[in-house]
């Protein structure tokens, strides 16, 4: 039996990806098929009929058609924030929860997306313009769920295959005398699998009693439900229960118990729907898309080869170059640990060799990772927009300036290291001739079209954000296409990568969204205020605790997590205290990403010291990084109190 759970795992992964693999070159098509609309608006002056109904429907079953194989291979959010406190056995023992509350997430979701679907079915429900029905789409992601649920149950079974054998080591160490470990027998696994399944569906008709029971009682005190919710979701997301879940499942017990049982179920399901199918979501795949075959198209070697040949005869020109290369690859990937990795493993080598301090070589790298998730377009501020829904397109604007700032500031820090310590990097060197500077600029010459293209697009009015993402993920693609860079397995990584990060990303958000609708209906954003105003604290008073705080929770978590937990809370509050939500999502992305490099847990200084092979020891990491955290403050400083460097721009688009 254990073997035939080994073999269909595997199966299941290689079905999940086939269809993955659907779905994401659908996305690819619907890309082709947003230029091909944005020519006809600007050749023929209209717009392809209809076509943004096009983009709702099948949008929404490409991105289903990825969680299959997210589920599959575990692509899941978790805060491992205490797990090297954990002994082996309560490691796997504690993904088995995890992996089980999932299962139970995923088994929600697709019974009220199928009940949503069986409503529009009912009401016989059509699209405005091209009156296709809508129910098969929505038919199609509900059965993609149900796939999903059938993936994570197979993940459950192997997991607690995983720590019933390390339970059973566990006692043959203890016990030597028993003369080793006993073979786990089918029996007892399969006992164990239908006996936690079954015990699974008791505490859940047991919770709907209780929530029937309490729900008046909760009604009276929202706030406190509010509060101890939070803390229980808390309490499983340390205990490596997927963020998604235990979102998800702590929203939903909440909103059943102020709203009932029945609309709270209702809720989960229009919630997911109505995000799946919002046109302004495909941004997010489709930006994925671009920095993926970006990637893969060697478009980070060209742009970090750029910065050297322009700043690496300069004392600290490698250092230098790295903090601009990190920008120009941060403007195609979105991601502050992909921007760190790519360029660490090309600069570190290199700046060891010429002799580079290993405290200025690792922190400059860590610290110019960050801004993979300031340059727009960034992933997090698109997080950002979806959660809060504000303009994607003015937050991309609104980034370029303090992007600006946060490089010029890294470029000063690094000019006023090596001039403070010269052993720190080597003297300057001849400046090279202007023809091997203008060659590496004809190389690099697609990072700057491709962030032209988009950005320039979005300002200027020529695209909306998800024809921008459309015509950057496109022009990625034919930029691998014809360095020939997509032979092999090369496309299939790129598309497994995209799979991956997207089934995470959305299932993520399905859970906040949730979360977010229950903390809005407890008022507990306004109770918080009113306790801030007791205090006889100033806006900016309330603004430097939240920025302390975000930088404690930056220091030791992922910036995905810090923001899909925060957000429903903080955003109220920040709204209610008069200040822009467009100045506050730069402000949130620009101080968790200075918590990723702060002392003691930065989670891109453990990144570079993984890097750098491990010879350079944590201390002087740290060390080296100090200097940008304080130019971080100094950004901080700037930015808070100064909004119009974040607004300005914004304000000089069209409507």
């Amino acid at each position: 039996m254990l073997e035939l759970l080994g073999r269909l795992d595997e199966r299941m992964i290689t079905v999940a990806r086939r269809v993955a693999l659907v779905g994401v070159a659908g996305m690819l098509l619907i890309a082709l098929g947003t230029i091909t609309d944005v020519l006809a608006r600007a050749l023929l002056g209209e717009p392809l009929t209809g076509f943004n109904e096009v983009v709702q429907l099948c949008i929404a079953v490409a991105i289903a058609a990825t969680f299959p194989a997210g589920a599959a291979q575990r692509a899941n959010l978790t805060i491992d924030l205490f797990v090297e406190s954990y002994s082996g056995a309560t490691n796997k023992r504690l993904k088995c929860l995890g992996s089980l509350l999932l299962l139970l997430y995923y088994v929600f979701l697709a019974w009220q997306i199928g009940a949503y679907a069986a409503d529009l079915q009912a009401r016989q429900a059509l699209t405005v313009f091209l009156e296709w029905p809508r129910a098969p789409f929505m038919w199609a992601v509900a059965i993609l769920l149900v796939m999903t649920a059938f993936a994570q149950l197979a993940v459950f079974l192997a997991s607690l295959r995983d720590a019933l054998l390390v339970s059973r080591d566990a006692d043959a160490l203890a016990s030597p005398r028993a003369g080793g470990a006993a073979p786990l027998r089918d029996g007892t696994y399969a006992a164990w699998a239908l006996g936690l399944l079954l015990l699974l569906a008791a505490l859940v008709y047991a919770a709907g009693q209780g929530i029937a029971a309490f729900g008046r009682l909760a009604q009276d005190f929202p706030g406190t439900v509010a509060i101890v919710l939070f803390f229980v979701m808390w309490v499983l997301s340390v205990l490596l229960v997927p963020l998604a879940a235990a979102m998800a499942l702590t929203g939903l017990v909440g909103t059943a118990l102020l709203t009932g049982l029945g609309p709270a179920l209702n809720i989960l399901g229009t919630e997911a729907a109505g995000f799946i199918t919002k046109e302004e979501l495909a941004v997010l795949p489709l930006f994925l898309l671009m920095g993926s075959f970006a990637s893969a198209a060697n478009l980070s070697s060209d742009i970090y080869n750029l910065a050297h040949a322009v700043l690496g005869h300069r004392r600290g020109g490698l250092a230098l170059a790295t903090i601009g290369g990190c920008a120009g690859f941060g403007a195609l990937t979105g991601s502050s640990l992909a921007t760190a990795a790519t360029i660490g493993q090309a600069a570190l080598p290199e700046m060891r060799q010429r002799g580079y301090a290993p405290g200025l070589a690792t922190g400059c790298v860590a610290a110019g990772g960050t801004l993979g998730q300031l340059v727009p377009p960034s992933t997090p501020i698109i997080l950002y927009a979806i959660l809060t829904e504000e303009s994607i397109g003015r937050l991309f604007i609104a980034a370029i300036i303090p992007a600006g700032i946060a490089t010029l500031l890294y470029l000063a820090t690094i000019a006023i290291v090596v001039r403070a310590s010269p052993g720190t990097a080597p003297p300057a060197q001849p400046r090279p001739p202007i023809a091997e500077m203008l060659r590496a600029a004809g190389r690099a010459w697609g990072v700057l079209f491709v962030f032209l293209l988009v950005i320039g697009g979005l300002y200027g009015g020529l695209f909306t954000a998800t024809e921008a993402a459309a015509v950057g993920a496109f022009t990625a693609f034919l930029f691998a296409l014809f360095r020939g860079k997509l032979a092999g397995g090369a496309l299939w990584r790129v598309m497994g990568e995209v799979t991956w990060t997207t089934a995470m990303i959305y299932l993520l958000i399905f859970g906040a969204v949730t979360f977010s609708f229950f903390m809005g209906i407890t008022g507990l954003p306004d109770l918080l205020v009113k306790v801030m105003t007791d205090f006889s604290l100033t806006p900016l008073g309330v603004i430097t605790v939240l920025l302390v705080i975000y930088i404690l929770l930056g220091a030791v978590m992922d910036p995905f997590p810090v923001m899909v937990i925060t957000i429903p809370i903080v955003t109220p509050m920040i709204a209610s205290l008069g200040y822009d939500l467009i100045w506050w999502g730069i402000i949130m992305v620009c101080v968790v990403e200075t918590g990723m490099i702060t002392p003691p847990f930065g989670i891109n200084v453990f990144i570079l010291k993984g890097i750098s092979g491990g010879d350079v020891p944590m201390w002087t990491v740290f060390r080296g990084v100090m200097p940008f955290v304080l130019a971080d403050f100094v950004r901080l400083a700037i930015l808070v109190l100064f909004p119009v460097l974040v607004l300005w721009l914004p304000s000089t688009m069209g409507s």
